[in-house]
């Protein structure tokens, strides 16, 4: 009976996130046709650029004003896509590659899970390879050309190598996505607690490795352009300035303060959704006993991740690895419910301005569509569902934690 609850969670939680995935797919297909390839464009110009000797975090596609914002280095990846005529032979191959490097990413994680000793039927295996693949969280990422399902495999492929205590791959694996998106690098939390010296090491070396390889190839002064135009501007301290607009689709605790406090300095935003998210990581950090512990530990820290940085509805796909593994090991309890709630929540990986535009294709009179877009305007201001769903995750992890007898305090006698 337990088996059978536990193989319904799953299948609900990645169903209903890969159901939602295709509507959007379908979505983007009839009402947003020009986004296909969007960002990919961009990664097209820059290497055009690059080919060329020319300042690549300069120039943009004809039709829209999006910027190169990675590491120089990253850009030689995309000089073969310069051979084709237009960028649409590059964009087919990125989907293909995404699509191959989800299918390993999937191979490892069902395998991860099976060794816990959970079965994991084809069915499945089939629903974690779609959520990586075409979840609501992945599909925008497929879309536009994006490489987060590149980044997203190296990252699952990595938190699988280190639960295998295989540190130096781990590291090695989980520096890139650190290096290019930078925000994945907060796992170095996770790793510094667990004491996974070798990880850290082999990351470090990757980064500092990467970093050379760009300097050597493109010298301090693009690096410097990238540091000053590129990274420091995904900061958007700007974007919180009076409140963070309904339109903008950022999963973030700052969102909220920002809404709540609009007239503070925005860069205050940040240093109290750090105050609010650190109690919770020191309690899933302390002693961290059990593998599930660890899990707990390991998602709670992605999902911080997730609500500290100003980060976009689609990242939330890093937390693919430990969120899967708990669906499976999280026992039965209100952690659990927590988890699953918070989950199934998330899949609706929609902002103001994405559900405005779905409202509109629906075959309804202004009135009626303006009544539906009013109403919900206020909750999607404070927070999106994944913003919600987040939260409710947290939760979840710390109520596990309490359930399971590992955060209490430990008495005279278990201290000896």
């Amino acid at each position: 009976m337990q088996r059978d609850r536990r193989r319904r969670d799953v299948r609900l939680v990645l169903g209903s996130a890969v159901a939602l995935g295709l509507v959007m797919a379908v979505h983007y297909a009839v009402n947003r046709p020009a986004t296909f390839g969007i960002d990919y464009r961009v990664y097209h110009v820059a290497a055009l650029a690059a080919r060329d000797g020319a300042d690549f975090y300069a120039v943009t596609p004809a039709d829209t004003d999006f910027h190169y914002l990675y590491p120089p280095v990253t850009v030689l990846a995309f000089l073969p896509s310069t051979l084709a005529e237009g960028w649409r032979p590059g964009y087919l191959a990125l989907t293909a590659a995404s699509v191959a490097a989800s299918a390993v990413a999937a191979r490892e994680l069902c395998r991860y899970v099976a060794s816990l000793g959970y079965e994991v039927p084809l069915a499945e295996r089939a629903l974690v390879f779609a959520f990586l693949v075409v979840s609501s969280h992945s599909v925008p990422s497929l879309a536009y050309g994006q490489v987060n399902h590149l980044l997203v495999a190296a990252f699952v492929v990595g938190l699988v190598r280190l639960a295998n205590d295989r540190e130096t791959r781990a590291g090695t694996l989980l520096a890139v996505p650190a290096f290019v998106k930078i925000f994945p690098g907060a796992v170095g939390l996770y790793l510094l607690r667990r004491r996974a010296w070798r990880a850290v090491g082999a990351a470090v070396a990757t980064a500092v490795a990467l970093t050379a390889a760009g300097l050597a190839a493109f010298g301090v002064d693009t690096y410097r352009t990238y540091v000053v135009d590129a990274l420091l501007a995904r900061r958007e301290v700007d974007a919180f300035a009076g409140g963070l607009a309904a339109e903008r689709s950022m999963v973030t605790l700052r969102r909220p303060l920002s809404v709540a406090a609009p007239s503070v300095d925005p860069t205050w935003y940040a240093v109290g959704a750090a105050a609010l998210l650190a109690p919770v990581l020191a309690a899933l950090y302390v002693r961290p006993t059990t593998r599930t512990d660890r899990h707990v530990a390991l998602l709670g820290t992605l999902v911080a991740t997730v609500l500290w940085f100003p980060s976009l509805l689609v990242y939330y796909a890093y937390l693919t690895a430990p969120l899967v593994v708990c669906c499976y090991d999280l026992p039965d309890g209100r952690g659990r419910s927590l988890v699953l709630a918070g989950a199934l929540l998330a899949n609706l990986s929609v902002s103001y301005r994405g559900l405005s535009e779905a409202v509109r294709a629906l075959p309804l009179g202004p009135g009626a569509s303006d009544a539906i877009t009013g109403t919900l305007k206020p909750v999607l201001t404070v927070g999106t569902p994944v913003l919600y769903g987040c939260l409710l995750i947290l939760a979840g992890c710390v109520v596990y934690r309490f359930e399971s007898g590992t955060l209490s305090v430990p008495t005279r006698r278990d201290r000896g």
